[in-house]
This record gives structure tokens, sequence and C-alpha cells, in this order.
């Protein structure tokens, strides 16, 4: 594994390459995984250097209190709520480990949580993201870790869906949000995948969500294709039983996986894991 001190818009970065796949990573506010690329690519990542995307949180956390989308990829919990917008705006301490790196923010204490983010090169080459949230509350609380992965729009995202015989019983689902037109040209519905074509023309959002035993998402942008994989556990899971969810705007293309919710006690943690390859 190679590192470096990098630099993007939003100050310092941890790059980390295996030769197959480059991160960077934010120290200054986050973290979020700002860069992701191939050695000699370019990168997929949505960087808001406009801050285009930011919501005024302060009847929440506290006056003047703003969140910033900021782009990358970010640990988040479900369901979508104000509080779900924490404003993620400090230093974050890294750490580096033989085969990756684990960055760790200020706790969010309003939450009574510690995200952790645990980026580990795996022998296959792939890239493992471990999504660690610790309940430092002194209460149970039920827990649903949420990875959004906010990429650059213009590239097409296909998830293929299941054709398992089920018998009497549904092989799938398909959740639907309130701005969402199924005639939009952008979505493909076809019996054994979603298909969704990202615009940077596009004058409304749409998003879509399912859920699968096993996710084996792919994003193709200009010639490299992002492949997102999860494995999922038995259990509940929010948004009328969504463990994928993908969303599109003018600006961004997101690739979301889901844990199922856990009673989490204290001192406790839930550990949501995906793996990325780039090809």
């Amino acid at each position: 594994m190679e590192t470096r001190i990098g630099s993007c818009f939003l100050g310092r970065t941890l790059e980390l390459s295996n030769g197959k796949i480059v991160v960077g990573v934010t120290l200054d506010v986050g973290p979020r995984i700002i860069k992701l690329q191939k050695p000699d690519g370019e990168n997929l990542m949505f960087e808001d250097v406009a801050d285009n995307v930011n919501k005024d949180v302060s009847a929440v956390y506290g006056e003047g209190k703003k969140w910033h989308i900021y782009g990358g990829h970010r640990i988040w919990l479900s369901p979508e709520s104000l509080e779900t917008y924490y404003p993620d705006n400090a230093p974050v301490v890294s750490e580096l480990k033989p085969n990756g790196a684990v960055f760790t923010p200020p706790a969010w204490t309003e939450r009574g949580v510690q995200p952790v983010l645990d980026l580990e090169f795996a022998p296959d080459g792939a890239l493992e993201v471990r999504m660690r949230v610790k309940n430092i509350s002194d209460v149970k609380q039920k827990l649903c870790v949420w990875g959004l992965t906010v990429m650059k729009c213009g590239g097409t995202l296909t998830l293929p869906l299941s054709t398992e015989d089920t018998g009497f019983l549904a092989n799938r689902n398909l959740v639907l949000w309130h701005y969402t037109d199924i005639r939009d040209p952008r979505l493909t519905i076809a019996n054994d995948r979603i298909i969704l074509t990202g615009s940077t023309d596009a004058e409304s959002p749409l998003k879509i969500g399912t859920y699968l035993n096993e996710i084996r998402a792919f994003y193709r942008y200009g010639d490299t294709l992002f492949t997102k994989e999860c494995i999922s556990k038995p259990g509940e899971y929010p948004d009328f039983t969504c463990n994928f969810e993908t969303y599109t705007s003018e600006l961004i293309h997101e690739c979301e996986t889901l844990s199922a919710a856990e009673e989490v006690a204290p001192g406790e943690e839930i550990i949501h894991t995906e793996k990325w390859r780039l090809e």
C-alpha cells in the first residue's frame, strides 16, 4: 500500500493506493472519501466546490450550524430526518494500519454515537469500506447505518434484481419517492435489473430503492466501472424494506446501501461493510 498527504477543495486528504484503486479521505472535515479513481483515471466522486448542497440544521444542532454534502462517500444513519444531517465540519483523526487506515471524527454527541470509517485493501485487490457506529449514550439505541457514495452525475448505474423463483411469494420490491416519475427517461426497469442514467440537464431528482440478499451495483462513468458489493443480514430495513437506494439529480448520482436496524447497547457498535472495485 502507498500513502501520501494530498489535498482537495476541503483541505488536507490522506491518499491510499494498492496500485488498482486510489482513494483520498478528507482530514479537515467529514470524513469523506472525496477521491476514488484508478491510478491513471478520473476521480468518480462529486466535489461540491460551489457548496450547492447544504442544509441549515440550527433547529436541531444549535444556532448557525450547517450541514454540507461536500461530496464523496460518507457514513449516515437512517431513516432520514433533519437529525440525520449532522454538521460534521470538524477535523478528523487518521491512523494508518498495514493495509488501510481508520478515520475518526469527533463524536456526534447530540446523537449519542461515534462513527468511524475503516478502510482496508483486501488480498483480491478490492477496497473494504467498514462503517462502524458505536453507541456512546447511556441507553439502547436502534441504529441503521447508511453508506452514501455521492458520485459525479453523467454515468449509468445498473443494479441486477433477483430472478429467483419464489413460488407463491414475491421475489423483488421497488420503492419510489414522491418526486420520482416512473416515466422518467433516465430510468429503465427491466425484469432482471434497474438502470438509472444520470443527466446534467435533469430538471428534477429521481430516487428508487429495493431489497437484495446480495447487492452488486455497477456505476459506469467514462471508461471506469465502479462496483459496490454488500451482503445483507436478515432484519428490519427502512423505507419499505430497502437495503439499496440510488438517487440522481443534475449534480450528483448516489449509490447507497443500508444495514439492518439493530438494537445497540451502550458501548457496543454496529458495523456495515461494503466492498469496492474499479475496472
